[in-house]
């Protein structure tokens, strides 16, 4: 499996490399989601939507069809009506961010075991 991490987020990255680590997923942190190759494997992209302006939203809305892409979201805080949006827009998973940190390990071997 295939990990995109688009953040700043030192915390969140640190744990995503701890967890690349133990569990061989290969770890990519990136800066767009413009460009990113065709998936060979389950590649799951985890995105900071705290600061997503009009143009990196449209960039999830592009890879909303292709099935190889998991794309997982999280914010701070976040409530029903932000989910729902996010989901709209191609997230198939928001989180709050403490959530996401607590349950990451989890997460991931789900997301692995269903591709």
């Amino acid at each position: 499996m295939t990990v995109f991490a688009w953040m700043e987020d030192w915390q969140m990255s640190a744990r995503l490399a701890k967890l690349s680590t133990t569990y061989s997923y290969q770890l990519i942190f990136c800066e767009s989601l413009a460009g990113l190759p065709k998936p060979e494997t389950q590649i799951v992209i985890i995105i900071d939507l705290r600061d997503m302006n009009e143009k990196d939203l449209e960039q999830i809305q592009d890879l909303q069809n292709n099935n190889s892409f998991f794309i997982l979201g999280y914010t701070q805080t976040i409530d029903g009506g932000q989910v729902k949006y996010f989901k709209a827009i191609g997230c198939d998973m928001v989180l709050r961010r403490n959530k996401l940190l607590k349950n990451l390990e989890s997460i991931l071997k789900k997301i692995n075991n269903a591709g």
